[in-house]
């Protein structure tokens, strides 16, 4: 038995003469959010007098050039162990598995068909004696192919949606990933200069001991009164809790530091004091903030997310217009399993389908001001991050600046501190002046120091917070050909 379905030349004009008549799809009204320019963020007078340098983005591996061993193995440890990757890893291959997934759509669909049925058979139906009213046993072996001819580009622009958000979910990784690295090199930034603190209040405490010897010994010979005392010991006490204070920040910057190598407590109890070099200074690339758009990844996934949106609207408004379908079939089908594979058996099919959405347009119309809708809440979010990236780029810059006049002024402190300290140490060996007025120079000596470490501590930060402004090294992937 042979079947073959072909349209008619009048089923091609209903078609045609349908399609004509589908109408156009009314977007209400709706204007799309306008996506912010790069060229829009000027900074020049906010950027002008930082050195320029072409080769002045971050580098994958930046945390290197701060020269710690120590800090380069809990940098590999947070990326390897880390649970935020994990999800965002996961995250991105559920992207790319729900583009694969997508990429059918542009495919013909083949099924294999087979079947075996027992039947009674109506006596009043197609089917003559012997077969009416008798059981027999049919078989159908087939492969069905079914193919959506995609006129109006709805498959098309599902799938580069959803290749929109494999992209964004790789940037949005590669942005989890530089997060991580931020963090680490902190944290281990604050415990630098936690070390250093804990210098200064040791020193304040020898310093304090001395004094309350002193004073005591003053008190003793009646050079003294007993207030003068219990300042000293009050003194003491305080110097005590700024080790105390010291100690466990320290401490609490180790914790932080093995939660984020994905590791327990006692791994950040191992460390050692760090050993870091700051850069003397920072550049800028030439071509900000334009070039922000490629270079840091969170702008780079709420680009993709805006683009994947506009193919959204566009799949949105290509279901309200017709959908043509070509379905065909090849096989062999018969009554009675023993004449399956005789050449009477063989059937052919083609049946071209047409779809036209007439009572269900509010539906539709309700999923196209969704998409509508996501995309301007994408433009909206894209905008802002945009706007954020130049932001932090100015920030670091002002920051940088403040402290390169607080770091002068600080050394300028320190010499004159230090210079004050050694002058009073000297008229004390020559019995001008007493011990107590040594001690008071030494503690604003002291105070200079602990100043001095606390700058040292944020001209690290801020090159950090450069190397993040900057995108910290990410590359986009080439696009998929």
């Amino acid at each position: 038995m042979i079947t073959h379905r072909s349209p008619t030349g009048s089923a091609l004009i209903a078609a045609a003469l349908v399609a004509a008549l589908s109408g156009c799809v009314d977007r209400g009204g709706w204007q799309a959010a306008p996506q912010l320019a790069p060229a829009r963020l000027t900074a020049e007078r906010t950027l002008s007098g930082m050195p320029v340098e072409s080769s002045a983005w971050p580098a994958e591996g930046w945390w290197h050039g701060y020269r710690d061993p120590q800090l380069d193995a809990l940098v590999a440890e947070a990326i390897a162990g880390s649970p935020s990757l994990v999800a965002a890893g996961a995250r991105l291959r559920a992207a790319q598995a729900q583009a694969l997934g997508v990429s059918g759509l542009k495919l013909p669909n083949v099924a294999l068909d087979a079947q075996a049925t027992r039947q009674r058979y109506p006596e009043n139906d197609l089917y003559p004696p012997p077969y009416a009213g008798s059981y027999y046993n049919s078989g159908r072996l087939a492969l069905d192919l079914s193919y959506d001819i995609d006129f109006w580009g709805r498959n098309r622009a599902l799938l580069a949606a959803a290749r929109s958000g494999g992209e964004a979910a790789e940037a949005d990784r590669a942005a989890a990933r530089l997060a991580l690295e931020v963090a680490v090199v902190r944290a281990y930034v604050q415990l630098d200069l936690w070390y250093a603190l804990l210098d200064v209040a040791n020193e304040q405490l020898e310093q304090q001991t001395s004094i309350m010897q002193l004073t005591q010994e003053r008190v003793a010979a009646g050079l003294e009164n007993v207030a003068r005392v219990k300042q000293s010991e009050g003194n003491l006490a305080l110097a005590r809790a700024g080790i105390a204070a010291a100690q466990a920040n320290i401490d609490l910057a180790r914790n932080l530091l093995g939660a984020l190598a994905g590791a327990g407590p006692d791994r950040g109890q191992a460390l050692p004091r760090p050993h870091l070099t700051a850069p003397g200074s920072l550049a800028l690339p030439a071509t900000l903030p334009a070039d922000l758009l490629g270079r840091r990844p969170d702008v780079a996934a709420a680009r993709a997310q805006v683009q994947g949106a506009a193919q959204g609207v566009k799949a949105a408004e290509a279901d309200f217009y017709p959908n043509v379908n070509l379905a065909a079939f090849a096989g062999v089908q018969s009554i009675g399993l023993g004449q399956l594979f005789e050449g009477s058996g063989t059937i052919v099919g083609v049946t071209p389908a047409l779809s036209l959405p007439l009572f269900n347009r509010r539906q539709l119309r309700g999923a196209l001001e969704a998409r509508q809708a996501q995309y301007d809440a994408y433009v909206g979010q894209y905008n802002q991050t945009l706007i954020d990236a130049a932001h932090d780029v100015a920030d670091v810059v002002t920051n940088w600046r403040a402290l390169e006049r607080e770091a002068a002024e600080q050394q300028t402190a320190l010499a004159a501190a230090q210079r004050a300290y050694d002058l009073t140490s000297e008229r004390y060996r020559a019995g001008l002046d007493n011990y107590l007025t040594v001690l008071s120079t030494e503690n604003q000596l002291l105070l200079a120091q602990a100043v001095g470490a606390e700058l040292a501590a944020q001209r690290l930060t801020f090159s950090v917070n450069l190397v993040r402004a900057l995108g910290g090294g990410y590359t986009p992937p080439a696009p998929a050909g």
